[in-house]
């Protein structure tokens, strides 16, 4: 054996054994990060008192991932395109509208770690493959879904909500049986594309079941069908072309058709929804929609700031007084957008969005992406989208799907092959 090769493979293979270990700590940092961000833990699981140890802890598995994505060889390169410097700006001006708000310590807190899950989605998507990704989130749902199942059917003091309004309804390790459903449906999505990568029938029927059962008991009937379309989504999209296409373009429709509803709360002012004798109000969501809407005119290029709008006294306590109880949550992710960070904010996102679905439809054309993967980015980003009609999930800073969804729309502002054209000019003399 030559003596140079020796000393290569004796100085290389620390190198390898660092990068291994590295992606090791990355996918249990996500696991663990899941498990930590999803929701509120019941109080008899963590304390009221000290439930910020939750988010300290997701915010340290980001530390982690960023520190060891070091040692990681890059497998995806982004583009500086258009589509990133858009992304990017949405988040960075997010961030930075912390500046006009009162500055206190929650709202400063939510912008530092905004900027710090941002830049991890970004080490996380470039470092480790989607396919890792979806292994170790879906692991982590796992435990919180089987956990809560445990507490739901063993401790039901602490896993079934007894309270007047969801009287017998589960919400297992979780302080609300919303945040249960949600969590199901993302399960069931996720074994649904781990099904279709190789996974066995066993682990997939044990998974797709568990989470369903955390679904229905939650009764959480809206996150069920959202997760069930974003299914076949999915698998109608591994069938045609032409129907991945077109699913690439929802989330475009779901921007348009937020803007119109909230043009029509604006000009109205009404606080429910009239489609001829027939009052919607989403279980009084509307409510909140339209009383924060109200106030776009006070600040409607910048909007009140991250985390800068329930946080003021007069707007918290005159919702309370009229209607007598009140939620620092806008049950609309679309609107915290527009309130929170004001019609710039709001048109950087919508371009970001748009951007996102034409780049799909340019890496689906010119064969750029894996197929399984793109299937995967955009019936997740539906689901995600989809969901922020009646949560707010954008823009929750430590909420792991709410980073996996930045990751996932970095994941395609990557570079586009050259086109046949382009190649014969370079391969002429």
């Amino acid at each position: 054996m030559d003596g140079r090769a020796l000393d290569s493979s004796v100085w290389q293979a620390p190198g390898i054994e660092a990068e291994n270990f590295a992606r090791t700590v990355v996918t249990w940092s996500i696991t663990i990060n899941v498990i930590m961000s999803m929701g509120t833990f019941h109080p008899a699981l963590l304390p009221a008192g000290v439930t910020l140890v939750q988010q300290v802890v997701a915010l340290m598995m980001w530390g982690v991932l960023i520190y060891a994505s070091l040692f990681i060889r890059p497998r995806l390169r982004l583009a500086f395109n258009l589509d990133t410097l858009v992304i990017v700006a949405f988040y960075a001006f997010a961030t930075i509208s912390v500046f006009w708000t009162d500055l206190d310590v929650s709202a400063l807190m939510k912008a530092a770690a905004l900027a710090i899950t941002t830049l991890g989605a970004f080490c996380m998507v470039t470092r480790v493959d989607l396919d890792d990704i979806v292994k170790s989130t879906t692991r982590g749902l796992f435990v919180l879904t089987a956990g809560s199942a445990f507490c739901a059917v063993i401790l039901p003091d602490i896993g079934v909500d007894q309270t007047w309004m969801h009287n017998g309804q589960w919400q297992g390790v979780f302080e609300s049986k919303q945040t249960l459903g949600f969590a199901g449906a993302y399960l069931m999505f996720f074994s649904c594309y781990r099904k279709v990568t190789g996974q066995g029938w066993l682990p997939f029927l044990v998974t797709f079941a568990l989470a369903s059962t955390c679904v229905i008991f939650s009764e959480s009937r809206g996150a069920g069908a959202l997760s069930l379309v974003a299914c076949a989504l999915l698998l109608t999209s591994l069938w045609s072309v032409r129907c991945m296409q077109v699913y690439a373009m929802l989330p475009c429709a779901m921007c348009v058709v937020a803007a119109l509803l909230m043009l029509y709360f604006y000009t109205t002012g009404y606080d429910s929804i009239h489609v001829f004798d027939t009052t919607i109000d989403f279980t009084e969501r509307t409510f909140i929609w339209q009383y924060a809407i109200s106030h776009f005119d006070d600040a409607p290029l910048f909007g009140f700031g991250i985390n800068g709008f329930w946080t003021r006294p007069e707007i918290y306590d005159y919702f309370n007084q009229n209607h007598g109880w009140v939620l620092d949550n806008y049950h609309n992710g679309y609107i915290a957008i527009l309130v929170e960070t004001g019609f710039i904010g709001y048109f950087l996102f919508t371009a970001s969005v748009f951007l996102f679905s034409y780049k799909v439809l340019c890496l689906i054309a010119g064969r750029a992406i894996e197929r399984l993967h793109c299937a995967l980015i955009i019936g997740f980003v539906f689901l995600n989208c989809q969901t922020n009609f009646t949560e707010t999930v954008f823009l929750r800073s430590t909420m792991f799907t709410s980073v996996l969804l930045i990751a996932f729309f970095l994941a395609v502002c990557r570079s586009l092959p050259p086109s046949r054209a382009e190649l014969y000019e370079l391969e002429r003399p």
